[in-house]
């Protein structure tokens, strides 16, 4: 425990204390201040919640929220009575020492410094305040600190003034080979060429290789595979069958939306209610496929609207867990445990998405089409038409006329005349009657009709034009084409209506609710339409707590290898504190206005600071006082994505393709994994650069992830994840040894070795330079040549062995197996 320079008496600094950010946020003034945050909500989320919260309401009571605290419960007491701790049924209960009506009710009661914490906040008033997550942020002052030529940007005086409170110092910046290879691995996921090192270390300087690096396309590549996971993104539809969906196409929507640096308000609206927007273009449908990923049910005999529902549900935890950072998916049952979410704010928030013309359907309408070329003419022409089509129904349904028709169609069906002959027939059998030409009805048909429909025009007209819909559809089916599923809005008349589900079944639907936000958090302008487009505008929006926060997090987590707040998926008060409050608020605030959602600003910003540039070699006092770098006394250090160790080992040894885009390939894989009963498919391993794309272009079946990949911790997306788990296990090295692609990639390499130099040692720094952008340290060296001579001696030895490594003699055979040593050295597979 350390005293805090500048901060006031009794305010005490931590390392990862829970304490950390409510403090910071919430003030300290002096011992006699209480904080909710700081320290009643500890006790009551630890002590008294399980019972009296989200879940349970024993006794009628919930302290999660001061309304409920404060009335009686059923005991006809109050738990809290502000301004008297005498009068307060919690303060009586939680003094009680040996009567069964203590409370909390098991072997631990509340010491007394905690009782008398209670006692004083009572006193006070009671006072509630929001989590810190639920304050919108606002820009700090850059902290005073000592050594003031050390920050090169804003975010560094915050860092600095940690660790000088720390009584800790910077590392030194990084050699530049190394920062280079970190900084292009970061930025495009792949590592640098000799030359790239020589620009970047050279004249030209490390900000314009920054600069080059952001501009690459090969910069959507990399980040798109981050939000992907985000995305639940898949090939296949999953479930038991989980046979192929085609949704290539959102895929590179993201890639070109992180190449072209959209605005992240814009890449948020566009994936969330692209298809509302005014005038919508094919690709801001095609953005709408984010939410279009969910997972669809094809088995037969299930119900399609429990699947439907089963979509919607996984539409709203994943929209708040990626712009929210919250754990929503436990307020389908019942009020949030910890947080202040109520039970009936999950449908309010279910209703934004509940209006989507999805089903649950095999065709997985609505859809984008590409046409092949032949039938490009015809099938935009059907378009055209369906357009229209829908158009006029769109009208219709919101007229004056359709709600006439349908009150007089209800008198008519009202009379006794009617009735019986009406219902002898089946609605959809009238409706079928009316498009029936005219000369062709008996009379009887045609008498009663005439009695039904006279003088309402609009609903057999609706009708007809919803018969042409379906027509329309069905010739755009059998045309040839991709087929992209997008979200599209029902009609009015079309509606659902949403009803809270009882303990989230929803075979048991309570009362109607409307669109709408928790109260915890600021609500909708009275002026945003009540639909996925204004939510999505609110999430965006100045007022807004979260979302900057938490997508700032997001980066800077991919970039150090742990969140300023390390629970990136949940910023509640159950969640991890940050380690760095007003840096995320710094962050938060210049990504909104000075970056105006600038990606590629706000990365360049992070990645030339000097907190990055850091060595991240640990001397033995930090890792003793901070093993996992929370203070950033280091540059980082951590293995690389699943998708990085592929592309990089394809990438130095010159196989790597740079074709962009288009349908999932299938690189090899172990025989027989992959065989679907239902519908026969096979994985056909792709030949010729297809063999050789980068990780994000692989197919990906939820069933059956590509093996290789899902070693590395990728995961299957089934559905939404905020962070990979890095892990390490035998099983890993024994992908980087055999599998396929890195011996591939090991031969190949041998080969650029080969062609670099005369002699062995030469042909092995060459190597070595390549995979980790600068030369082999003697005492490297020294181990690859015995290692190599080694090779050479088995090989002569054993020529079948030298076959099967490859090339055309023992000393080619001796290079490719020393390549492929150094494409396992744990120095290629991590950032440092």
């Amino acid at each position: 425990m350390r005293r805090v320079p500048g901060y006031a008496p009794g305010c005490t600094l931590q390392l990862f204390s829970v304490l950390v950010g409510a403090a910071l946020i919430a003030g300290c003034s002096s011992n006699s201040d209480i904080s909710f945050n700081r320290d009643i909500r500890p006790i009551l989320n630890e002590r008294c919640v399980s019972c009296h919260g989200g879940i349970k309401r024993q006794a009628d009571l919930n302290l999660l929220w001061r309304e409920d605290a404060t009335r009686p419960a059923e005991s006809g007491k109050a738990a809290i009575v502000p301004h008297k701790p005498a009068e307060s049924e919690l303060i009586r209960r939680v003094s009680l020492r040996s009567s069964d009506d203590r409370m909390p009710r098991d072997d631990h009661p509340l010491d007394e410094d905690e009782i008398l914490l209670l006692r004083k906040w009572i006193a006070s008033g009671a006072p509630w305040d929001a989590h810190w997550a639920y304050h919108a942020p606002k820009s700090p002052e850059l902290p005073r600190v000592s050594l003031r030529t050390w920050p090169r940007t804003g975010l560094d005086h915050f860092v600095l003034h940690r660790l000088e409170a720390e009584n800790l110092s910077p590392s030194p910046e990084a050699r530049c080979p190394q920062l280079v290879r970190r900084v292009t691995l970061d930025l495009v996921g792949l590592a640098p060429t000799p030359e790239d090192v020589d620009s970047a270390c050279g004249p030209a300087g490390y900000e314009a290789y920054v600069d080059r690096l952001l501009s690459s396309p090969r910069f959507g590549e990399r980040w798109a595979a981050m939000w992907l996971d985000l995305a639940r993104y898949a090939d296949s539809k999953g479930y038991e069958k989980d046979i192929p969906r085609t949704i290539w196409r959102y895929r590179d929507w993201v890639i070109r939306a992180f190449n072209a640096d959209m605005p992240f308000d814009r890449f948020t609206i566009e994936q969330l209610a692209g298809d509302l927007l005014p005038g919508a273009t094919e690709d801001q449908r095609i953005a709408t496929a984010f939410h279009r990923n969910t997972m669809t049910n094809t088995e037969g005999g299930t119900d399609d609207e429990e699947f439907r529902v089963a979509a919607v549900i996984d539409r709203v935890n994943t929209t708040w867990e990626v712009w929210q950072g919250t754990s929503m998916s436990c307020v389908q049952c019942h009020g949030h445990p910890y947080d202040p979410f109520r039970h009936e704010d999950y449908y309010r928030l279910f209703a934004f998405f509940n209006n989507t013309a999805d089903r649950d359907q095999d065709d997985e309408y609505p859809t984008v089409p590409l046409f092949a070329a032949a039938d490009s003419a015809r099938g935009h022409a059907l378009l055209q038409q369906l357009e229209s089509i829908e158009e006029e129904i769109l009208q219709l349904t919101a007229s004056e006329q359709v709600r006439e028709d349908r009150r007089q169609w209800e008198e008519r069906l009202d009379e006794p005349a009617v009735i019986g002959q009406v219902r002898g027939m089946l609605q959809n059998e009238v409706h079928r009657i009316v498009r029936t030409p005219e000369e062709d009805r008996d009379g009887a048909q045609k008498a009663l009709l005439d009695r039904v429909y006279g003088g309402i025009h609009a609903l057999p007209r609706l009708d007809s034009l919803r018969t042409a819909r379906n027509d329309s559809r069905k010739l755009l089916g059998e045309l040839e084409a991709v087929h992209t599923p997008v979200l599209k809005e029902l009609p009015p008349d079309e509606r659902r209506t949403t009803r809270l589900f009882e303990r989230g079944s929803f075979l048991s639907q309570r009362q109607a609710v409307e669109p709408g936000i928790p109260g915890a958090l600021p609500p909708l302008s009275a002026e945003a339409p009540r639909n996925r487009l204004g939510l999505a505008a609110w999430l965006v929006s100045a007022g807004n707590p979260l979302t900057a926060r938490v997508t700032v997090n997001r980066f800077w987590e991919q970039l150090f290898g742990t969140g300023i707040v390390a629970s990136l998926e949940d910023f509640g008060t159950q969640g991890a504190a940050p380690s760095h409050p007003l840096l995320l608020d710094h962050l938060a605030v210049r990504f909104q206005q000075t970056h105006s959602w600038s990606v590629k600003s706000l990365l360049r910003e992070i990645v030339t600071s000097a907190t990055y540039r850091q060595d991240s070699r640990a001397t033995d006092e930090l890792l003793e006082r901070d093993p996992q770098n929370r203070l950033l006394a280091r540059g980082p250090r951590f293995r690389l994505s699943a998708e990085q160790i592929r592309d990089q080992a394809l990438f130095v040894s010159g196989l790597l393709s740079e074709k962009m885009y288009g349908p999932g390939v299938k690189p090899p894989q172990p025989e027989g994994l992959w065989q679907n009963p239902y519908d026969g498919s096979k994985w056909e391993t792709s030949y010729e650069e297809d063999r050789y794309r980068r990780g994000i272009y692989t197919y990906w079946r939820r069933t059956v992830p590509y093996p290789s990949m899902a070693t590395f911790g990728s995961p299957s997306r089934e559905f939404c994840v905020s962070r990979r788990i890095r892990t390490n296990t035998p099983l890993q090295a024994l992908v980087t040894l055999n599998d396929p692609a890195f011996v591939e990639a090991a031969q190949a390499l041998a080969v650029r070795m080969r062609a670099s130099g005369e002699t062995a040692s030469e042909q092995l720094s060459a190597g070595y330079r390549l995979a980790m952008a600068e030369a082999p340290s003697g005492e490297t060296l020294r181990s690859l040549e015995s290692l190599y001579e080694d090779a050479i001696a088995h090989y002569r030895a054993s020529p079948d062995d030298a076959r099967r490594m490859g090339g055309d003699g023992p000393a080619s055979a001796a290079l490719a197996l020393a390549a492929n040593a150094i494409l396992n050295l744990d120095q290629f597979v991590t950032k440092q």
